[in-house]
């Protein structure tokens, strides 16, 4: 688990923000190929093609997600950089084919609505987990869990009616991604506390790090989404 480390801190090498504006810059690029190639899609009616095969699309995503996290995970330490990069940017494309959809189940002001308070509340959680003396790492087992129970209900939900839960459902998966994004932020901060000097090692983290936050901005926007969208 990670410790909570000051915030002033000196490297001869990258500095903290540096690898901060790094990193929330590589999750920023994400999110825009996401948004970009879900509107492409959206735009010129390739989406009608995705509809057919959305439930086992959403499997694949989901499938594809865990495999991206454990890859990072496992190969930190020996995958190229060039590896990790493309492997973040093609799950953005991916997860943006999923979200074309959106453009027709809700309308327009209800999707930029929902981004518009994600980014708000994402920056003050971020803002948060920076600044915060509380060591995260004690609730790591509880997020954990919650992740993994609330992955379950997302998955029974493909093949089971859970409308009548889905305010429940929404506002669970707001307030455990609200804790993990501010775990997720004080761990970037922890990673590069271990690795000052080693650049490579620094460059991978960013990377991993911006991959975690985009998961956390994802999820937050879809939740906060689903229960404030107006369906069309």
């Amino acid at each position: 688990m990670y410790s909570n480390p000051d915030i002033d801190v000196q490297s001869s090498g990258t500095t903290l923000s540096q690898h901060v504006y790094k990193t929330f810059g590589l999750m920023f690029i994400g999110l825009m190929v996401t948004f970009l190639t879900s509107y492409l899609l959206y735009q010129t009616n390739l989406v009608y093609y995705i509809i057919g095969s959305y439930t086992m699309l959403s499997l694949v995503i989901l499938v594809v997600q865990l495999g991206v996290v454990f890859s990072l995970v496992r190969r930190l330490h020996s995958m190229s950089i060039t590896s990790a990069r493309v492997m973040f940017l093609a799950y953005s494309i991916l997860t943006g084919i999923s979200f074309s959809v959106l453009g027709l189940i809700y309308d327009a002001g209800s999707i930029y609505l929902a981004f518009g308070v994600t980014a708000v509340f994402f920056g003050a959680l971020s803002v948060i987990g920076f600044t915060t003396k509380l060591n995260m790492s004690k609730f790591a087992p509880v997020l954990f869990i919650g992740l993994i129970m609330l992955v379950i209900v997302n998955v029974m939900g493909i093949f089971f009616d859970f409308s009548g839960m889905e305010r429940i459902i929404c506002s669970a998966g707001i307030l455990l991604f609200t804790g993990i994004t501010v775990y997720d932020t004080q761990k970037m901060k922890a990673l590069y506390m271990a690795n000052q000097g080693d650049e490579e090692m620094l460059s991978r983290l960013s990377i991993y790090s911006a991959f975690d936050l985009y998961l956390d901005f994802i999820n937050i926007f879809i939740y906060i989404l689903r229960m404030l969208g107006n369906r069309d």
